[in-house]
């Protein structure tokens, strides 16, 4: 019998980012100020158990499907941009390594309290082997939220031992290193997702055991259900994507407040009178809706073969790219829409709008919503596309659990 479709927690999760939001709304400025989430919204993301939201259940997770994941994602960046991204990436990577990691890795990164999690999964570092592991060096860009994860999993090339250079592309490992064996760069002074603490970070010569590492990018699945299963960049399309939604929602939940407060300079009329504006408003609702109709539709369709044992065929890896990019175009469209019809008002920092506007431009630069994904779609259609071996899917799971 297959997996439910939607996770028997999605209320409990929801209501949890309930919980969590007026934190983190409080808070907001404060994270932008320090750059990187402040500890408040920290504590209360892990009080609520939504760091955990995505691990596998054997180790405390909730093992949430990806609609389940696209709502409270989005729901946690209507509240806050920075809290909704420190989330996502935390959770998101909380599943990479509780799924993937061999029995003894896992014992020692969940042992205690539910653990955050931070690290760039492209492997911008290089692993040499050793005995017992590896001596892993590198440098690696956007670590969000390293400053208050407990563990950091990311991922290097594999140095080659000699003999005829491999054929094809390199082997590859994640890694999993405690926070405190990371060296954090102060460079995160940006326009975007300031609050969300993407530093640069180095790993200097740290010798990494084996049971702290997993093939890159398809792990096979250790524990857990049919979630696991799925390859890498379809495992983390709904973080992307159910942000982008959040935010976006969180612009004209900003603008239809203010329109019939704000006054235009000419003619003298509130905002919310103008039936430009009115027409507008409509198209950006109805872009936003059509947008996560196709979220959900796209991901739940991954989710279903999933359940099934079914692997994605390339029109699913077509769309399951496709949700991402345009999803995130859509929302900065969208946001856009009402940072511009906020006026002069909306340039002001206390103005959610104008984080909004820039937190969404910043996802825009994110490698999970990139143009070539237009590419890669009109490929598929013209039946000429490839798969990359990000999206290769994963080898059965050991002894067939």
């Amino acid at each position: 019998m297959s997996e439910p479709r939607r996770s028997p927690e999605r209320e409990r999760l929801l209501a949890a980012v309930e919980r969590v939001s007026p934190v983190a709304i409080a808070h907001a400025e404060a994270s932008e100020r320090q750059r990187t989430l402040a500890p408040a919204v920290v504590d209360a993301l892990h009080s609520s158990g939504l760091f955990a939201m995505a691990a596998p259940r054997a180790l405390g997770g909730a093992e949430s499907d990806p609609l389940t994941q696209i709502e409270v994602f989005e729901a946690m960046a209507r509240a806050d941009t920075s809290a909704g991204w420190s989330l996502m990436i935390s959770a998101g990577i909380s599943a990479l390594a509780g799924a993937y990691l061999p029995d003894e890795g896992v014992r020692r990164v969940f042992a205690g309290p539910f653990p955050t999690f931070a690290g760039l999964q492209v492997p911008s570092g290089v692993a040499r082997r050793v005995a017992g592991g590896y001596v892993v060096e590198g440098r690696w860009a956007f670590g969000s939220g390293v400053r208050h994860a407990r563990w950091v999993l990311t991922g290097a090339v594999l140095a080659p031992e000699g003999g005829p250079p491999p054929q094809g592309p390199p082997e590859m490992i994640s890694v999993a290193v405690p926070r405190e064996q990371v060296v954090i760069e102060d460079t995160w002074d940006v326009a975007g997702l300031r609050g969300s603490g993407s530093d640069h970070y180095r790993i200097e010569g740290v010798f990494v055991p084996e049971a702290l590492t997993c093939p890159f990018p398809a792990a096979p699945r250790r524990r857990g259900g049919a979630l696991y299963d799925i390859p890498l960049v379809a495992l983390l399309a709904p973080c992307h994507a159910g942000f982008a939604l959040g935010v976006a929602r969180r612009a004209l939940d900003e603008i239809a407040a203010a329109a019939p407060l704000r006054i235009k300079a000419w003619p003298r009329l509130p905002l919310g009178s103008h039936a430009a504006f009115h027409m507008d408003l409509g198209r950006a609702e109805a872009k936003l809706a059509a947008a996560r109709a196709y979220t959900l539709d796209a991901l739940g369709q991954m989710w279903d073969r999933a359940r099934a044992g079914e692997p994605l065929a390339i029109e699913h890896w077509a769309a399951i790219r496709l949700v991402q990019t345009y999803t995130t175009d859509v929302a900065a469209e969208v946001v856009s829409f009402a940072y511009r019809a906020g006026g002069g008002s909306a340039l002001y920092a206390a103005s959610p709008l104008q984080r909004c506007f820039r937190d969404v431009h910043a996802a825009t630069q994110h490698i999970g919503a990139t143009d070539d994904a237009y590419e890669f779609a009109g490929r598929a259609r013209l039946g000429t596309a490839e798969l990359h071996p990000l999206l290769a899917p994963r080898p059965a799971a050991p002894g067939g659990v």
